[in-house]
């Protein structure tokens, strides 16, 4: 599982030492707006003065993420200076994870440096902005043969008032906390399918455990576990491929300790993931175009083991279960016919009309188990669900989906700390009688309309009456396609943030 290699540390000063070989000076870095304002000086008008003769020799515009630097022109016993331009002063708290990229790709070539914020932003904004200046510096190049040389930085002093200072140093080892669940997120979604089979996702989920034994433990279910607990939408799914289907279930003692003399989740937060770690469609077949993405199909298992990352590192005082639904989507004489029916875990027979639609299947059967198995305070559950939320948010927002006001509005707040957005969808009755089936009680898609409505829905009918809920269709924000095509890790600092809100409610 990934680390952070990077140090970053707060500090209310500015204090440089005497260079050496082994310690050089740190490049400063100080923020313009594109009025021409420095923000975040500490009243040192050396650095200053510096700063803005720097602005009016180059030109400078301060545009967001524009940077320029003093290299050439600072002698050996003074340190470099680095201005990036932030655009609309008024616009910083939109833009902190850009004016963060742009802060790590000025700095990435020294050692440490030194980062002047002042009192510019605030407890939150600052959260924001070191999740997103570590996560600047990720790489996946596990399969490279000769990948690029690392970067050079390794220390980061963040300098603010004195009065900051302590809201600074609160929020810090979150924000590190995060942005390592994050990368860890990131390292399993962006895997080969070829070597990130079911059994090797819930691999990571057994080996996630044992670097947190002391809060963590973990069993996994097989599929003739499953077949035993009549889990027929989930076997319905797997069956089509040679790699076997695997439940990986998490428990996280949080309050008790694992080690108590009798264990037990108390009202845990359980989180739930599809891991479908290649999805070709099955019988009904994907366009070959794009396939490969389908690769990424376990976003919503990713985000949920990143979480449970971020939050074992937090040390957050709350009992949580986490569940991994892991399968694989082939076609073979085996798979999953349009026109079967098959029984779920509760007893619900549904009519497969579009293999594609293989998600909610191995959904359902989950939610199913977590509610027999555990007495959770709430379920949320993570999935790239549906092209038909791409088309509705694109990649900003993630669809919302929830049948508890408390928890829709716990999750809207901690979406707008964090900047990991997502947007409330409806769940009315008339969406729901869309999924109704001639042949069996329910069909697992309902036509081309309102499609990822239809599909919460679908997973709706699987939650027990009084049961609170949450859905959270990632499809398109769990990665970025096109040149990038890599995984973003979110929701994960969405659902840390949720997490760490309920142990201060």
């Amino acid at each position: 599982m990934p680390s952070c290699a990077l140090t970053i540390k707060v500090n209310n000063k500015l204090s440089l030492k005497k260079p050496t070989a082994n310690h050089p000076l740190p490049i400063i870095v100080l923020y313009a707006s594109d009025d021409g304002q420095i923000l975040g000086n500490l009243g040192d008008a050396e650095y200053l003065a510096r700063a803005e003769q720097l602005i009016k020799q180059s030109g400078f515009g301060a545009s967001l993420g524009e940077s320029v630097s003093d290299y050439a022109l600072h002698a050996k016993e003074l340190p470099a200076i680095s201005v990036i331009g932030v655009g609309k002063a008024n616009k910083i708290a939109n833009n902190i994870a850009k004016i963060a990229t742009a802060t790590y790709a000025a700095i990435k070539s020294v050692p440490n440096a030194a980062i002047l914020w002042g009192d510019v932003i605030c407890q939150i904004h600052f959260t924001q902005f070191v999740t997103a200046l570590i996560g600047a510096g990720y790489r996946f190049e596990h399969h490279k043969s000769k990948p690029k040389d690392a970067d050079k930085l390794r220390q980061v002093n963040i300098v603010c008032t004195k009065d900051g200072e302590k809201d600074y140093q609160a929020a810090l080892q979150f924000a590190q906390a995060t942005a390592s669940g994050i990368a860890c997120a990131k390292d399993v979604a962006n895997e080969a399918p070829n070597l990130l089979t079911p059994s090797e996702l819930a691999k990571k989920a057994k080996q996630l455990a044992k670097d947190y034994e002391d809060t963590m433990r973990i069993h996994i279910l097989g599929e003739k576990e499953m077949q035993k607990l009549g889990m027929g939408c989930f076997l319905a799914v797997s069956q089509g491929s040679d790699q076997e289907g695997k439940l990986a279930v998490i428990e996280y003692y949080g309050k008790s300790g694992k080690n108590a003399k009798k264990p037990k989740l108390h009202h845990p937060i359980a989180l739930v993931g599809k891991g479908l770690t290649f999805d070709t469609g099955g019988i009904s077949l994907k366009h070959a175009a794009g396939m490969e993405e389908m690769k990424f199909d376990m976003g919503g298992a990713a985000s949920i083991l990143g979480t449970m990352r971020a939050v074992a590192e937090a040390g957050l005082k709350i009992d949580i279960v986490a569940v991994l639904a892991c399968a694989e989507n082939m076609p073979s004489a085996r798979a999953a016919r349009p026109g079967d029916v098959v029984t779920a875990m509760n007893g619900t027979s549904v009519e497969i009309l579009n293999t594609d639609a293989e998600g909610r299947l191995v959904l359902c059967d989950t939610l199913c188990y977590v509610q027999e198995h555990y007495d959770a305070k709430v379920i949320i559950d993570t999935a790239t669900l549906t092209g038909a939320c791409v088309i509705a948010l694109g990649s900003v927002r993630s669809g919302l989906y929830s049948n508890d006001e408390d928890t829709l509005f716990a999750l809207e707040s901690a979406s707008e700390y964090t900047n990991d957005l997502v947007w409330h969808m409806p769940l009315d009755d008339s969406y729901d009688e869309q999924i109704n089936s001639k042949v069996a009680d329910i069909q697992n898609i309902g036509g081309r309309e309102a499609g990822s409505v239809t599909a919460a829905c679908f997973l709706q009918r699987f939650i027990k009456e009084g049961q609170a809920w949450a859905h959270l269709d990632i499809a398109g924000t769990a990665w970025k396609s096109g040149s990038t095509n890599a995984a973003t890790g979110r929701p994960v600092a969405l659902l840390a943030q949720y997490i760490r809100q309920q142990t201060q409610g």
